[in-house]
């Protein structure tokens, strides 16, 4: 009934220019099963001849008990057969936020861990991480040195010759505010400041989570993150710039955009800033700006769940040489053909066959259902080749 109705105008505008984006068949990474079982949180990795992914698995997407974080594998020449690997289980609850990089010879696994481990011992809220050098052997699970802290993105680039890690990651204050970090890394474990003082680490404090970043091919920063909690700023999503020199000073919208892009992956390709998320035509601030911000925030994000979403990808315009963003620095280029609540975007380049490899989740329902409805659906991982053109 809901697809039959006209579809609204967007409230983005679209991309006009030689840029376009395909994509191949979907390859199906998780395993069905009669238990109903969730598949998301998802990262991918290249490894030699291998494709490695890795995402959450659990019972139910609103309130994830015993979950447990898989990764898998498969060749890149047979992307139709996934061999699982690994797998962590704390035994009572919440794994998520996944992320997976090669750093040399190492594959790197960060995830949050949510809930205490098996035994009844006390809890160890936030990121975990381990590593393998063979997808066999993986190293015991160790956490950051920040209590709570939960990681969004990492990017691995090469500078001045050497193979660096910069990772964005936040902590929750619980009071409407997060704290987002910026740091490098030399060997993916032990991360430091940008720059020389600890205080460089802070580059954010406001209602923005959800961050993703990348480099501009002369090497600044763009990172945009969702802004649902609300701030001085509004509500919908913010952009960050910050200059090659002065990688830990973000520099953030004074206004957000009215837009809520969830669960974005921004990546540089063809000297293009692309941006996978999720796609709303509506604006996310739904209530008027004088009522209560307590009751913006719960009302925005009912009406917003209440609401369909598909995915689209999207094209970033930086800021000029004065640090001035465009109107529009959001264009849509195409949108994606996926369901009701897709999402968990990240992206790898297969090393043995050249091709660029996209990963998500989706649910099995259609994308004009509500995405409340999407989550408390079965949902599966998969894969597709994508290619940019001009």
């Amino acid at each position: 009934w809901r697809a039959s109705h006209e579809s609204l105008p967007s409230s983005l505008p679209h991309y006009k220019g030689g840029l376009d984006v395909f994509l191949g068949r979907a390859y199906r990474v998780s395993t069905p099963s009669d238990l109903r079982e969730t598949h998301d949180c998802v990262s991918i990795a290249s490894w030699d001849d291998r494709l490695v992914v890795a995402y959450r698995k659990t019972h139910i997407h609103f309130a994830p008990c015993n979950a447990k974080i898989v990764v898998a594998f498969a060749f890149q020449k047979d992307l139709q057969h996934f061999f699982e690997v690994w797998e962590q289980d704390t035994g009572t609850g919440s794994l998520r936020e996944v992320q997976l990089f090669r750093m040399g010879e190492k594959l790197f696994l960060y995830f949050a861990c949510l809930a205490p481990s098996k035994g009844g011992a006390p809890p160890t809220p936030g990121m975990q991480w381990t590593s393998s050098s063979d997808l066999n052997q993986w190293t015991s699970p160790a956490p950051l040195k920040r209590p709570s802290e939960i990681l969004c993105d990492v990017k691995v680039r090469e500078v001045a010759g050497k193979c660096l890690a910069y990772k964005a990651s936040y902590i929750d204050s619980q009071r409407g505010k997060y704290t987002f970090y910026f740091e490098k890394s030399k060997d993916g474990e032990a991360w430091d400041p940008v720059g020389d003082a600890e205080s460089d680490s802070v580059v954010y404090v406001g209602g923005v989570s959800d961050v993703s970043f990348e480099f501009t091919p002369v090497g600044d920063l763009v990172a945009i993150g969702r802004n649902a909690v609300g701030d001085a700023s509004g509500f919908g999503s913010q952009l960050f710039f910050a200059r090659a020199g002065h990688l830990g000073h973000w520099e953030p919208l004074r206004v957000s955009l009215p837009q809520r892009f969830d669960t974005p992956r921004l990546l540089c390709l063809e000297g293009e800033l692309l941006l996978f998320a999720r796609y709303a035509r509506a604006p996310y601030a739904a209530l008027l700006e004088d009522l209560p911000s307590w009751l913006q925030r719960y009302g925005n994000l009912l009406i917003y769940g209440l609401l369909p979403k598909s995915a689209a990808v999207y094209r970033i315009l930086p800021p000029d040489g004065n640090g001035k963003w465009s109107r529009e620095p959001i264009q849509v280029v195409r949108f994606l053909e996926l369901y009701a609540d897709s999402g968990s975007f990240s992206t790898a380049l297969c090393q043995e066959t050249g091709d660029d490899i996209l990963a998500y989740y989706a649910s099995n329902c259609h994308s004009s259902a509500p995405l409340l409805y999407g989550q408390g659906l079965e949902r599966q991982v998969y894969i597709r080749r994508y290619q940019v053109t001009r």
